[in-house]
């Protein structure tokens, strides 16, 4: 398993057309989002990165949203998402598109994403699967994508598991890697999805922020007095003196 941080420098994708068949990737994730997004209430809605920035996010019941990315046109914030300027418990909904692939410390950017989201805060999360014929195709031709680090989503859903969240909602698409054209591929990519999940070349996760209180509740019942288990007990018999 290679090592989730580091120091080679990556150039960041800020455009859907980068991305293989980028324009139906974005169709498919864009109505996934739609169904994730509908259901979110609070006061805040950031998208991390261009490709997250990219997305119409009207459908949800949040009006305050906030684009963020490390340069670019039509960004509200620009900032290094790895080191993000809110204060913690402030932002109710986060969505990360495709950016842990092209992340040199994902941990990292995980984890400020954690700090900043509120309790029951929502994370909407999408990236490549190494084990697809995407993934294969990045093996057999490094140079077309070089900047790219495929993770599995089992390996970033433990990631969020060790943060504390819950996951409510994994799907995987683009099973062909390819738009469907005809009735053939269109079967090939419905079947591929649905009973091989496992091997489509995007996951789509939905995750929520949950804490454990630290103190724990101490219980009110005690013992009134110390019960000795399995341990010998001495008493002390009294006998009458028999009188004459």
């Amino acid at each position: 398993m290679k090592i989730a941080k580091t120091s080679r420098i990556l150039t960041p994708i800020t455009d859907w057309l980068q991305l293989s068949n980028g324009e139906h990737l974005q169709a498919q994730t864009q109505q996934l989002v739609n169904n994730a997004i509908s259901h979110c209430f609070g006061y805040h809605l950031l998208k991390l990165g261009h490709l997250s920035t990219q997305l119409k996010t009207d459908k949800c019941p949040i009006r305050h949203q906030i684009n963020c990315a490390e340069d670019g046109t039509d960004i509200g914030l620009k900032s290094d998402l790895h080191d993000l300027p809110f204060q913690d418990s402030t932002i109710d909904l986060c969505i990360l598109v495709h950016e842990l692939d092209f992340s040199s410390d994902p941990h990292q950017l995980l984890r400020e994403i954690d700090r900043i989201l509120t309790l029951d805060g929502t994370l909407v999360i999408s990236g490549y699967n190494p084990y697809s014929f995407f993934g294969l195709r990045s093996l057999l031709t490094p140079q077309n994508t070089q900047t790219a680090r495929l993770f599995s989503p089992n390996r970033v859903i433990d990631w969020l598991h060790l943060l504390g969240f819950e996951i409510k909602n994994k799907q995987h698409f683009d099973y062909i890697s390819a738009q469907p054209e005809g009735p053939l591929l269109s079967l090939i990519e419905n079947t591929g999805q649905r009973y091989l999940s496992f091997f489509c070349s995007v996951y789509f996760i939905v995750a929520k922020k949950r804490t454990t209180p630290m103190t724990p509740v101490k219980s009110s019942f005690e013992f009134r007095r110390t019960i000795i288990n399995n341990q010998p007990v001495a008493t002390k018999q009294s006998h009458s003196k028999k009188l004459n």
